[in-house]
């Protein structure tokens, strides 16, 4: 129990309290159809309420005299504390001047000291720049002076080149004017010499040609026989309807087109028949591969 609990009393006390939950706290509804539970739980809520209503009755009634109490407290020290406010105020006003008048002091002196630190800045600046701008002249002096004697130097050797290109340009000149009469008479005779060795090729290449060519036409001619000589009766006859196939019809105007192509389709059904006859009366002899 607190030493507030023993100075202040109350009609409930700690005992009853804990009676109270004893007897009450078990208690519970056993549904919407619990008529007696719910009147139970209702008197018993109505008998704490009832205790908790006086409890603060009693609170009230015991604080009564307290707020009182502090309400005369609050106004004797709000009296007090008014007689001393302007005094308080006074002292203020005279210790916030004087501490501006010391800062106005510092103020000055700093802004004094930043000013004159400021122009010394200013004129070492200046006189940096002076320093500068003397030596910047100086070198634009002396590079006038070094390009002037640059422009000389080069116009010197410019002239010096002139001469020696104008020299080493007529040398070269007569030195071509010689190589090309030089040349022009090797040309010629190269000429000449190609000319006769050209005519002599010629003539032995188109020797060489002919006898080729006759050569070939001769072996062509004694594989064709020796070809022709071993294919079947069969096989000759039936070259035939490839040649009457190959038989190209020359190309005529729109008026003889029609007989044009008539005269196609002749070809190609001629070599049809001439296949089929062939075939028919000279079938293709059987292999003993194919009787299996």
């Amino acid at each position: 129990m607190s030493d507030t609990s023993q100075l202040v009393t109350y009609s409930q006390n700690d005992a009853g309290i804990a009676e109270i939950r004893d007897k009450f706290m078990g208690l519970t509804i056993a549904g919407v159809n619990d008529r007696e539970g719910y009147k139970r739980i209702h008197e018993a809520r109505i008998v704490v309420k009832t205790a908790r209503v006086d409890i603060e009755k009693r609170r009230k009634e015991l604080k009564a005299d307290a707020l009182e109490y502090g309400r005369k407290v609050d106004s004797e020290a709000k009296r007090l504390t008014g007689l001393l406010e302007p005094i308080e105020s006074h002292l203020q006003t005279e210790e916030d001047r004087i501490d501006a008048e010391k800062e106005a002091i510092r103020n000055a002196a700093r802004l004094k000291a930043e000013a004159e630190a400021r122009a010394a800045r200013e004129a070492e600046k200046a006189a940096l720049r002076a320093a500068q701008e003397q030596v910047a002249e100086e070198r634009r002096k002396l590079e006038a002076e070094k390009s002037a004697i640059e422009a000389e130097r080069r116009k010197i050797e410019e002239e010096a080149r002139r001469q020696a290109e104008a020299k080493a340009a007529e040398e070269r000149k007569i030195r071509e004017a010689e190589d090309a009469k030089r040349r022009a008479a090797e040309f010629e005779q190269a000429k000449a010499e190609a000319a006769e060795r050209a005519k002599r090729e010629t003539e032995e290449r188109m020797r060489r040609e002919a006898e080729a060519k006759a050569a070939a036409k001769l072996q062509a001619e004694k594989e064709a026989a020796r070809r022709w000589a071993l294919l079947p009766d069969r096989e000759k006859l039936l070259t035939v309807p490839e040649l009457v196939r190959k038989v190209q019809v020359p190309t005529v105007s729109s008026d003889a087109s029609t007989v044009a192509i008539e005269i196609m389709d002749l070809l190609n059904t001629t070599a049809d028949r001439i296949w089929d006859l062939v075939n028919r009366r000279l079938p293709a002899p059987v292999k003993s591969g194919d009787l299996f």
